[in-house]
């Protein structure tokens, strides 16, 4: 391991080169496009109709589209803040920036569980040993490629996001392959058979759960955590070659997202009913591309996957380090996770990282539903940074500063509290036991923010501030209770 030291400049045989415009598009759809995309079809066929489906998607893609225009224009108006942890800093105080970095520092590493269970699962179409439920063969898999790439962004974080664009390449040409084939063999009367899903409410014992707006509700989740990721060039913004590239790596990249997440997502209802999508298999796509293709358009898909699974992993884990890093940076975390190594990256974070993604792992061979679970504590465990984001933008939008010297327009505003609404709503009405299990893994989190204050002799909490804190710490005790009396809380 290299020897550390403070964060004031990284060695000078090491100079720093930035990351380019495309290296931040690559981070931004790289980090987003890992595993998702190619259960959604499956995924969101379990979930809704077709109708229900497309709903969701204009709603959801509404809000991210908000969320990723006010990420773009805060770098711009507020060039000197760095990613969603320091927008949430700026605007709301010490404590409110760590509960925002700490989830977001949460989410990155819960996602890089949810690639390694895919990934096994991904090879299980190869190695039928390690199909089905997580056990320890795939466990061993995951702890080594966990390894790998925190030994990999040790040695040099733009090193890797160069690394993530030629990654892009190849697991959109997968991607774009199923696109086009799903388009060839499209059938109108398959998409408009069960539009709505109501005859397969009418197949059920509870006539609600077929219901347009509950459909729309169930597709929530998966639809969001397609997106987790999609921040990653602002969470870089002060690597990037010019700022100002930030922002346009930011709406391109969600708008790209858009794009590919609703074409796989809705064409494989014009080729399968909605029954046998959610029957296929997870990941669904190289089971529907096999039945198009043959054989080889499985084994095409899957190795795309495994690509695609690991240029994500590659993605989140510099996304978890620097958020860590920043953290530390900002006070929030003791400076001991603010060091650089000579190639300016955070050894302590990264192992920091490594060893929580390890530990979950091991939890995830007691889950029935791994994938499932991984995914959906990550989505609700990220909302929170979002919402926070969002909201410093309709802050800074209603005051006079924000109106005047920084230009902030009613446009601006409006859409910033769309996606603070959208955000909040998804989160309470889809996820809100997930939220209460993301209080458990905040109480460490708050010693180590005590010992940062303590460390910068800064006051902690302020009375309001302990009331938050304490409320945490209450919901994080009620949860352990809970999962304790329900164990399938966690076990899916």
């Amino acid at each position: 391991m290299a020897e550390t030291k403070h964060d004031s400049a990284p060695d000078a045989s090491h100079p720093h080169r930035g990351i380019s415009l495309m290296g931040l598009i690559a981070l931004v759809i790289s980090s987003a496009i890992g595993s998702g995309v190619f259960a959604l079809s499956s995924d969101i066929a379990t979930a809704a109709a077709p109708g229900p489906a497309l709903i969701a998607w204009l709603i959801t893609g509404i809000g991210f589209m908000g969320l990723a225009t006010t990420l773009g224009r805060l770098s711009i108006v507020a060039p000197d803040i760095d990613g969603v942890v320091g927008y949430a800093r700026a605007g709301f105080g010490r404590f409110v920036g760590f509960v925002s970095g700490w989830g977001y520092w949460l989410s990155i590493w819960i996602g890089n569980v949810a690639f390694g269970v895919m990934l096994v699962s991904a090879i299980g179409y190869f190695v039928p040993a390690l199909s089905g439920q997580l056990e320890v063969p795939g466990l061993v898999l995951i702890s080594c490629v966990n390894w790998l790439m925190v030994l990999l962004v040790n040695r040099g974080v733009e090193e890797a996001s160069f690394l993530n664009a030629i990654v892009m390449v190849c697991k959109l040409v997968p991607i774009c392959a199923f696109i086009v084939a799903m388009l060839f063999v499209f059938s109108f009367d398959v998409f408009t058979a069960d539009f709505w899903g109501t005859l397969a409410a009418n197949m059920t014992a509870d006539p609600g759960t077929g219901s347009a707006p509950s459909q729309i509700v169930s597709c929530l989740m998966v639809m969001m955590w397609t997106f987790v990721g999609m921040e990653g060039a602002s969470v870089l913004g002060h690597r990037a070659e010019r700022k100002s590239d930030v922002s346009r790596a930011t709406i391109l990249g969600c708008t790209a997202l858009v794009v590919i997440y609703v074409a796989a997502s809705i064409l494989p209802y014009g080729y399968l009913p909605r029954e046998e999508l959610a029957q296929i298999g997870s990941p669904s796509m190289p089971y529907i591309f096999e039945r198009v293709m043959g054989p080889w358009g499985g084994t095409f898909i899957s190795a795309g996957l495994i690509v695609s699974v690991l240029g994500a992993w590659l993605s989140f884990t510099i996304l978890a380090a620097e958020a860590m890093c920043g953290m530390a940076q900002m006070r929030l975390l003791p400076r001991r996770f603010a060091r650089l190594n000579t190639y300016s990256a955070p050894t302590a974070c990264l192992f920091t990282t490594g060893l929580m993604i390890q530990a979950l792992a091991i939890l995830m061979l007691f889950s029935q539903e791994a994938y499932r679970f991984a995914y959906s504590l990550c989505t609700a465990s990220i909302a929170i940074s979002w919402i926070l984001a969002a909201a410093y933008m309709v802050k800074l939008g209603l005051s006079k500063t924000g109106r005047t010297a920084m230009g902030i327009t009613p446009v601006d505003i409006g859409l910033a509290l769309f996606a603070v609404a959208f955000l909040t709503i998804a989160v309470l009405v889809a996820g809100m036991e997930l939220l209460m299990l993301c209080c458990i893994a905040y109480v460490p989190g708050i010693v180590f923010y005590l010992m940062a204050s303590r460390e910068q002799g800064e006051r902690a909490l302020s009375p309001i501030e302990r009331l938050f804190a304490a409320a945490i710490v209450v919901i994080a005790i009620v949860t352990i209770v809970l999962v304790v009396k329900d164990p399938t809380l966690i076990s899916g």
